[in-house]
């Protein structure tokens, strides 16, 4: 089961997918039953409650996370999504500001797991978007992200060991503008 969060043409409005299984989900708590088929890398047959649609997606390239923005073009009708998936929402609840702190320096595991990988080293200048690492939880791999532009302090976190929710894994510097 995979639980994903949609927002429609950049509204506030989210709508909740969950996939159950290779034929069913639940679109805000409706069922559908569903099929798809891929006939070439971005286009797609999907067969929702006995309806066809034809759906080509690419890519939004300007979004800062990748995978997480589409066109999707249905009937000739072109709306932008923006996909996430429950560890996206989770990071962003983590990463909120608050205060008068306007950069978040702290990365903590926003659940229980195991680190797969570390993909930077102490010192390392990351850009936005960048993976820090690479958390296993529940058998799904999950990548953690830069927000910004920033210099890694001080890494917490090895390779193929345990971490709690909410242990800190990695502390930053913003950095430098220039």
């Amino acid at each position: 089961m995979k639980n994903f969060f949609i927002n429609p043409d950049g509204t506030e409005k989210q709508i909740e997918a969950v996939i159950k299984d290779n034929k069913t989900a639940l679109i805000n708590d409706t069922k559908v039953e569903y099929e798809h088929k891929f006939i070439s890398d971005n286009v797609m047959i999907l067969r929702i409650n006995n309806k066809n649609y034809i759906v080509k997606a690419e890519n939004d390239s300007e979004e800062e996370m990748k995978d997480t923005s589409f066109e999707i073009d249905i009937k000739s009708e072109v709306t932008r999504l923006l996909c996430k998936s429950e560890l996206d929402v989770l990071m962003e609840k983590f990463s909120k500001n608050r205060g008068d702190v306007k950069i978040k320096t702290d990365i903590v595991s926003p659940m229980p797991g195991a680190i797969v990988k570390i993909n930077v080293t102490e010192g390392q200048k990351v850009k936005k978007g960048e993976v820090f690492l690479v958390l296993e939880a529940m058998k799904m791999e999950n990548e953690l992200k830069a927000a910004s532009d920033c210099v890694i302090q001080k890494i917490f976190a090895e390779e193929k060991k345990s971490v709690e929710k909410g242990q800190i894994l990695l502390k930053l510097e913003p950095s430098a503008a220039e």
